[in-house]
């Protein structure tokens, strides 16, 4: 998560791993598919948001057990 207090430089480049994982935004509690974990951090750096993974595929496959083991 980004961190006003600790600027750093992020990260611009993933490796080509397609490993689809589903996150929700701890500080707005939206859900989004990203293609691997390491675009999600990225993405998190880039635009100061808080995606943490909750399943190892598309959100739009999550299922209430997904949400119940949420430990936010």
């Amino acid at each position: 998560m980004y961190d006003s207090n600790n600027p750093k430089k992020c990260h611009d480049v993933c490796p080509m791993v397609y490993r689809v994982v589903c996150a929700l935004d701890v500080l707005d509690g939206c859900f989004r598919t990203f293609a691997s974990s390491c675009v999600m951090r990225m993405y998190n750096c880039k635009y100061q948001k808080g995606y943490k993974i909750i399943a190892e595929r598309a959100c739009e496959f999550i299922t209430n057990d997904d949400l119940r083991k949420l430990e936010l």
